[in-house]
Parts: structure tokens; sequence; C-alpha cells
């Protein structure tokens, strides 16, 4: 393996005997000719990836498209049944928290026996111990054998015991969601931590950790290789897939040019002052187009940008090239990461919108007050649909056309998100008055 990859699998596959019945598993183990009862179900398909060292690696994909088996490959807790792996580094996996926990053993024994497995000295973790302790905030039920533990305790432990042994690779498996929302941020910030100074894969379905942490995203879809590539591409295309009910035609091999199929630039006609973003892309079934869209102050006219409390109207032209019953109309606003500010269509709104007929020409209005988030520029996605929030039908969905820069009306701002200053008060009180009376 080349020096500068951490992980390096060529050809990996991995099938699974699936027998129809226990009776279907007797017949075979007596069958004088060995027939075969069952059936291979491959959950890998020749998976070649080359993952470099320091790169923070996503991977995405519907249940049951190979990828906690890959993971599980890559940490070696399985087997291929073909394909090389080689993995430069000590690996620190967060898979399924705790299983490799003795429930005899009390929190302490089990966090020397876990550093035992991941090669750390019994000295080095002496040293780690308090900060592990700390961490995982059990208190007393440290010196407990976990078979006492609650399932939230004996993944708080498992989590901080995995990150610190000073992994060069770090596996995080559907992890994220580990305690209360207090840890929840914790173990955030922990992961955090490791960028760039550690290899780290992450698989989640949360898009927003995806856009925020990796540098690269790896999407699955029935144990193959669907695409590589950068965050935002790649998510937005997947969105588009679970929305269209499945993904493009998947390429024979990670090396060769992909077949997915880049979805064409939608006719969107820009306004004077409007900028529309060059990278726009969209997609649905088509019975109805979005043919135009626009942002006003209501105060300045057409605007590329605004300001934090600024009372906006958000224009959508919508053609009707066929009629739809229920139609759903909303817009998304991102940041350059891509991660989802906010957003709302006529449902979160509670209203509800006549049905569209063939050959109208409507005008959606949206009218709100643009909130105090951070001065930077951002992107808006709209769409609209037919049908209600769970069961609907998508036929327009254009990312990014717009691409809006936000300025602040308030001189100081920490965070993402001002609170109106006007409504704030800080006040110096003596520490033995009462803020209750």
């Amino acid at each position: 393996m080349l020096s500068e990859n951490a992980i390096s699998l060529r050809g990996i596959e991995k099938s699974y005997k699936l027998y129809q019945s226990p009776l279907a598993r007797f017949k075979e183990a007596l069958h004088p000719c060995k027939k075969h009862y069952y059936e291979d179900f491959f959950a890998l398909k020749g998976i070649d990836l080359d993952i470099s060292k320091g790169q923070t690696w996503g991977i995405i994909g519907l249940n049951g498209s190979g990828k906690s088996t890959l993971l599980k490959i890559i940490c070696g807790v399985i087997q291929p049944n073909s394909g090389s792996l080689e993995v430069n580094g000590r690996i620190a996996a967060l898979l399924e928290l705790g299983s490799g926990f003795n429930p005899e053993y009390t929190g302490r024994q089990n966090v020397f026996f876990s550093g035992a497995l991941a090669d750390v000295s019994r000295s080095e973790m002496e040293e780690r111990f308090p900060e592990i302790e700390a961490f995982a905030e059990i208190g007393d039920f440290i010196d407990q054998p976990v078979k006492s533990y609650s399932s939230g305790m004996l993944m708080r432990l498992a989590f901080a015991v995995a990150v610190h042994v000073s992994p060069d690779i770090l596996v995080v498996d559907e992890a994220l969601a580990v305690g209360d929302a207090r840890f929840q941020h914790k173990c955030m910030k922990k992961i955090k931590s490791f960028k760039g100074r550690s290899t780290m894969l992450l698989v989640t379905h949360d898009m927003s950790a995806v856009l925020t942490l990796c540098d690269q995203v790896v999407w699955l879809h029935e144990g193959s290789v669907v695409e590589v590539g950068r965050p935002k591409k790649i998510v937005d295309k997947y969105t588009q897939a679970f929305y269209e009910g499945g993904p493009p035609e998947i390429p024979t091999g990670i090396g060769e040019k992909s077949s997915v199929s880049q979805p064409p630039l939608p006719k969107v006609e820009a306004l004077a002052t409007v900028k529309i973003a060059d990278a726009a892309t969209a997609f649905g079934a088509g019975k109805v187009k979005i043919s135009k869209v626009a942002l006003f102050s209501q105060e300045r006219g057409a605007v590329d940008a605004v300001y934090g409390g600024e009372p906006v109207v958000f224009h959508l032209w919508i053609e009707s090239l066929s009629s739809i019953k229920e139609p759903i109309v909303g817009f998304l606003v991102k940041n350059k990461l891509g991660i989802e500010i906010f957003g709302f269509n006529n449902i979160t709104l509670q209203t509800e919108l006549p049905p569209l007929h063939d050959g109208d020409y409507n005008l959606v209005e949206i009218e709100f007050v643009w909130p105090q988030i951070a001065v930077d520029n951002y992107a808006i996605s709209i769409a609209i649909a037919d049908g209600d929030l769970e069961h609907h039908v998508m036929h327009h969905w254009i990312h990014d056309v717009l691409t809006i820069d936000v300025l602040s009306s308030q001189e100081y701002q920490i965070g993402l998100v001002a609170v109106e200053q006007a409504q704030m008060k800080i006040k110096l009180l003596d520490a033995e008055i009462s803020l209750l009376n």
C-alpha cells in the first residue's frame, strides 16, 4: 500500500448463505452429495477504495447497502470472501458500542481489557484512565459490573474508551447519538478533534454530520459503490435518488468513468438583480415545474443580499404541465457546507394550496422575516411536490437555485444564529439576591 494511504481495499467481496428454513440447513448437513440448500447474498461486491491518511470519509446509503459490513471488514471483525485489504495504523472502532465488554467485569476492568485489545500498554491506560472516567460520566458505577449498566451508561463508557486510545484510524458506525443531547454535543466535539490528526470513517444517516465532518463521501447501494466524491455533490445526488426511488445505474468499477448521470441545469430565468447559482441542478417527475424565482425585500425590491430581521417576499413562478391535487411548495436555505439552516413549505405553515390544473401558470408568494443568522453566503433550494409530507411525489426540486448574501443588522453577533438584542438584558446583582424574587 502506498505510504499516503491509511486504508486500501481491492476487489472486496462478502457474501452470506441464506437458508429458507432451519430444516434446509439440516438437509444440507446430511446430504450424501453435499447438495446446497442456500442462496448466496452478496453484501459487498468488488469494493475498491484508497483512503488517504488524515482524511475523513463518510459512507452513506440506505439500510442494507453494506455500510456496516464494510466497516467490520476494515476493522477485522469479519473476513471478506475475496479481495485484499491493507490497513496502516492502529484502529479504534465505534461499531456496536460495548459489544467487546465482558458483562461480568467492572467498568474499570473493561477499560483496561479494551486497551489491551487495542495494543495499548497497561501503563498508558493508567495514564489515560482519569480522562476516560471523567468523559464517560458514570460516577461510582465505574467499579460495578457492566451487566448492571443502563444502555446509555454502557455506550458512554465504550465511546470514552474508543476515543482515548490515540487511534491512527477512527471508525464510527451510527454512534453519534450516544446518551442525552448534552453528551451528544460532547461526543461530536471529541470526534471533530480527530479531524486532520487521524483518519476517520463515518457511517451515518445524518447528512449534516457528513457535510460538516467529511472530506470525501462513498455512496453504497446493494453492496456496490455508486459514486465517490466531495460531500456536497454526493449528498445532493443521494437526496435526488431518495426522492426518485433509487440510485442511478451503478458503475462497474470505481476506477472507471462513473455512469451516474448529471441532472440537466434547470431552465430558470433570472430577474435583473438576482444571482442564479451556476451549479444548480434539478430533478423530479415533471408534471409541474418552477420556471422563475426571485427574492424581494419589501422595502428595497429584488435583492441578492438581505439583512437579518428584514421582511422579505420569495416568489416562485410555477408552470403546470399536468394536474396535481395537493401541491406542496417550499424552500430550504443551506450554508456553504450544505448544512440546512432553515426552511418551510405550505404544509409546515398549515396552509393548503388549491389544486393545480394542466396549463396553469401561477405565482407562489411566501412572506417572512429573514432570521438573524451569521453573515455569510447562503444557497436556496426550492421544490414543488404533490401529496403530503409522508407520501408525496417530487415534481421539481432545484438545488441551490439562488445564492444570497446575508448581512447583519447588529453590530456584533456570536455564533450561527443571533438573538434579538433589544429583548436581551444583562445585570450585575448581589450574589445573595435570589433571582426568583
